[in-house]
């Protein structure tokens, strides 16, 4: 973790001050989870499911930003997961 702060701190010094913080959560009742899980199991049951659906839409809504122009130019993406149980 300390590795990873100090890179961002040479990207923000490199680049500048970041101008978006973005949070998105994962929702472990989205339709994608919920269609892969078997009967009588949650979304707890199955962190890899779970995480690979959050990567997934973590991918798109960037793909998304960077495609409809919401932003001028974007020089770079810094980001960091946390899980929690």
């Amino acid at each position: 973790m300390m590795q990873t702060y100090q890179d961002v701190m040479v990207i923000v010094r490199s680049k500048g001050i970041p101008d978006v913080f973005v949070t998105f959560t994962c929702n472990p009742n989205w339709e994608e989870i919920v269609m892969e899980l078997e009967p009588n199991q949650i979304a707890f049951d199955h962190p890899d499911l779970v995480t690979h659906v959050f990567q997934m839409k973590v991918k798109a809504l960037l793909k998304g930003v960077a495609k409809i122009g919401l932003f001028t130019k974007v020089i770079g993406n810094i980001w960091t997961k946390e899980y929690h149980k």
